[in-house]
């Protein structure tokens, strides 16, 4: 007898501290436990700069015409002739094989003023030029402001101010912008002898410089 009374009291302890479950009336949703997410938050710091940034440089090129495109081997042969004078390479005959490239910046009648870029072996040389045409557009003379005391005097007297004005965009920026761009297509052409001048490509929108 005692021994079911004690069995009876256990039970009843055990009974008395088993978790109670809650049963749901019934058509209610329980609820499902979902781990919390994160979301990052990227913050983008912009910082307004402190000065106006300088405008670049416009390189004022102008187009040849159809009979300077035509002739562009006559240009750079006579360019060629008297810009290598300058570099004392006068009296080697480099002329037929000389590469020049060159830049339109003005012209007045029957002048035309360019910034010429020329090289042959062993020789090379930049420096504005004016190129005086005869009524048949072929070249007269290639004139060239020289070297010394009496290149600035020169320079006034043979280029207009609207030109002169376009001579720091080379001066300033030699072996940069576009005098780097007229080196670099100079020295490809010397691999790649049958590549016109980027100024007869200027002219060509079809076609497309080769760097």
């Amino acid at each position: 007898m005692k021994t079911k009374i004690l069995i009876a009291f256990l039970v009843i302890a055990l009974a008395a501290c088993a978790p109670v479950i809650a049963i749901a009336p019934t058509g209610t949703s329980v609820p499902t436990a979902v781990p919390p997410t994160f979301t990052a938050t990227v913050k983008a710091t912009i910082i307004a700069p402190t000065s106006t940034p300088a405008p670049q440089s416009f390189i004022p090129i102008i187009t040849p015409d159809a009979i300077q495109v035509e002739k562009w081997k006559e240009y750079q042969t006579e360019l060629a002739k008297v810009v290598l004078s300058e570099t004392g390479s006068v009296e080697y005959p480099f002329y037929e094989i000389a590469l020049c490239e060159w830049d339109i910046l003005g012209r007045s009648g029957q002048e035309v003023y360019v910034w010429a870029v020329c090289s042959a072996p062993s020789s090379g040389g930049e420096t504005p030029a004016v190129i005086h045409l005869k009524a048949d557009g072929s070249i007269e003379y290639v004139e060239v402001p020289g070297h010394g005391s009496t290149m600035e005097t020169n320079i006034q007297k043979m280029f207009p101010a609207d030109v002169r004005a376009k001579f720091d965009l080379y001066y300033s920026s030699s072996f940069y912008g576009r005098t780097r761009d007229l080196m670099d297509h100079l020295q490809y052409r010397q691999t790649h002898p049958e590549e016109p001048p980027l100024i007869v490509l200027s002219a060509t929108p079809a076609a497309t410089p080769t760097p």
